[in-house]
């Protein structure tokens, strides 16, 4: 069992990384908390041990090009914990960040205590989705919550999506209403334009 925790911080900017990493360390004042200032730090950085608890990347630095970086560390080190901290950008779609083996997406306009709770449910297990778009409010989606909202993309209905998860049909219906409250939408053809707009689905699900 690991007795410590042992963070990556790759970040570009240097203000913001030091900002997380005071924010890593009020939540875990024992960790041991690694930075890399680009693409090419990070994986000599990831390298170095092999008890990583959590890496949080962002996927605009200069080294590197979109989701290209998220998809090599996958790959390199399918384990991992990975959390994209970034501003949203429309080129790519929080979607496609977990498709290619992302936990959790964390905009960097995320207040600080919305962020500390964000890392400790990834930590638990939790897809985690913090999405702020046009002065919109954060977004806070988990892993059963967003595959049912990509199963209402596809046009299947509450029996079909609870049969892909295998949950209860009562249970999906549950969780399309916390979908709909959080979309602010009024139905699930509203809710699935507003995903869409906000980064949450990828074109072609409409």
């Amino acid at each position: 069992m690991q007795l410590y925790k042992r963070f990556l911080i790759a970040e570009d900017h240097e203000m913001y990384r030091d900002g997380l990493k005071q924010l890593i360390n009020e939540l875990y004042p024992q960790a041991h908390i690694h930075t890399a200032g680009n693409f090419s730090a990070a994986l000599d950085t990831l390298a170095g041990y092999s008890d990583w608890t959590l890496l949080m990347l962002d996927i605009r630095m200069p080294d590197i090009k979109n989701l290209d970086g998220l998809d090599f560390i996958r790959q390199r080190y399918p384990t991992l914990v990975i959390t994209v901290i970034s501003t949203l950008d429309f080129e790519v779609s929080i979607r496609q960040m977990i498709d290619l083996g992302a936990n959790g997406f964390i905009t960097k306009s995320t207040s600080k205590e919305a962020m500390k709770k964000a890392i400790i449910d990834i930590l638990e297990g939790e897809i985690v989705i913090l999405s702020e778009t046009q002065g919109s409010d954060c977004v806070y989606f988990t892993a059963q919550q967003m595959a049912t909202l990509q199963g209402m993309a596809q046009g299947l209905s509450n029996k079909e999506i609870a049969r892909q998860l295998g949950v209860s049909p009562l249970t999906v219906k549950e969780y399309v209403s916390v979908i709909l409250e959080r979309l602010m939408a009024k139905n699930r053809t509203e809710a699935v334009l507003v995903a869409q707009k906000r980064g949450f689905l990828l074109d072609h699900l409409m």
